[in-house]
């Protein structure tokens, strides 16, 4: 009789009969997590920045090196961008607040995503260069161009979009700063003028001696009371150069040089030459620090 009880319990263990059975209810079962294979970034020289950290990831852009972040307006095939993506790195409402709406749409509220211009660098790790930088990410839309928040915002990324830690690009990048500072060392004292607000962080990080910025927005127009105290830093034979973007070739950058010997050395902060598949940052930050050693040259 015993024996009956016994192999009559077993079965309606094995039934699932029991409340004590091994199995556990369906509604149970954890799915697993779609892993982060293909991510959007927002604009060209970030996008060159994650792929270098992460080259295993398909890293798309959606602001292309050749197009103005400034007036940049979204189509059909952005949005759509946006919708295949399985996670977004872009720089935030207040910088991109092209990209808010379509991001709040249902399809994409639950992907993973990383607004850069949220978060404060000294939450993450005290870097002994964060004295140099008075220009932090809540406040300069070229986050890339701030050499304190490279590894920063590359610790926020991991985290938001679940990635691991890029810590061979953490070695590299620690190294050519080293390289870096070592040059620019004696490249301090010189004055330079800047056609565009975009090199704080490196003015900061470099202690360099920017001595006046002609315009802070490309798009809109330059007081000439500003133009004519910019003209006269210029006449004065201060400044070693007239830092130039490539796509600068205006009215404006002709009133400025107009009867004056001004030198003037391109630069290129957008990266427009460096592939994001390539995945060779560096070497775009290589490139910036030649054409500022070629502005402050002796």
């Amino acid at each position: 009789m015993r024996f009956t009880v016994l192999l009559f319990s077993i079965v309606l263990c094995w039934a699932g009969l029991v409340p004590n059975a091994v199995s556990a209810p369906a509604d149970t079962v954890q799915v697993q997590t779609k892993p982060i294979n293909k991510v959007l970034v927002s604009i060209h020289p970030l996008a060159l920045l994650v792929k270098t950290a992460w080259p295993e990831l398909d890293v798309q852009t959606l602001v292309q090196a050749n197009q103005s972040p400034h007036d940049f307006t979204l189509k059909p095939s952005h949005i759509k961008q946006v919708h295949m993506a399985d996670a977004i790195v872009w720089l935030g409402p207040q910088f991109e607040p092209y990209l808010e709406k379509v991001l709040g749409q249902s399809q994409n509220q639950n992907k993973p995503m990383a607004d850069l211009a949220s978060f404060d660098a000294h939450d993450t790790h005290d870097h002994e260069e964060h004295e140099h930088d008075h220009h932090g990410p809540q406040h300069d839309p070229h986050l890339w161009l701030l050499p304190t928040q490279i590894r920063p915002m590359l610790e926020k990324i991991a985290a938001l979009i679940s990635l691991p830690e890029p810590t061979s690009f953490y070695k590299l990048y620690d190294a050519w700063l080293m390289v870096a500072r070592f040059q620019m060392n004696d490249k301090t004292q010189m004055g330079f003028v800047s056609y565009h607000d975009a090199f704080a962080g490196w003015v900061d990080y470099f202690s360099l001696n920017q001595l006046a910025v002609v315009t802070n927005n490309p798009e809109k127009p330059v007081g000439t009371r500003h133009v004519l105290e910019v003209r006269e830093i210029l006449a004065s034979q201060k400044q070693a150069c007239l830092l130039v973007e490539p796509q600068f070739q205006g009215r404006l950058l002709k009133k400025l040089q107009s009867g004056l010997d001004v030198r003037l050395v391109k630069i290129d902060p957008m990266a427009s030459e460096f592939k994001v598949k390539d995945a060779n940052f560096l070497d775009f930050y290589s490139q910036l620090l030649k054409q500022f050693s070629t502005c402050l040259k002796p």
